[in-house]
């Protein structure tokens, strides 16, 4: 069986953003666990079924993030990366919001499926 590595990004970014709301959600503000949880979750169905509606009025579909180039793996395992440190934010700095930061890496996670998503039929 061959692994497709869009899917596998999705998978690795999907794993990171849940550390992150996991650690925000702990070390953050103590009851913005199920916000965190929320946003997640909404805004990354959000995000797949309003790129899906414009790529599909688009006239060229975009390319997947992970093509047969060697060149372009390492620039979509930085999101991972970019991800699990974010994930660090919280324990590092205590008792703050992480709203925006949850926000911003749902969207690389979003962006993320969507490329699985045009390559796997």
């Amino acid at each position: 069986m061959k692994v497709e590595p869009n899917l596998l990004l999705a998978v690795a970014t999907g794993t990171a953003l849940t550390l992150l709301v996991l650690t925000a959600g702990t070390f953050g503000r103590p009851d913005y666990l199920f916000r965190y949880s929320v946003i997640a979750i909404g805004f990354s169905a959000c995000y797949v079924a309003l790129n899906t509606l414009i790529e599909s009025r688009a006239v060229a579909p975009p390319a997947p993030m992970v093509s047969r180039d060697v060149r372009s793996l390492p620039w979509a395992a930085f999101i991972p990366a970019f991800m699990l440190l974010a994930a660090a934010v919280p324990v590092i700095l205590p008792g703050r919001d992480f709203a925006l930061l949850v926000i911003v890496c749902t969207v690389l996670f979003g962006l993320t499926v969507r490329s699985a998503m045009r390559v796997t039929p």
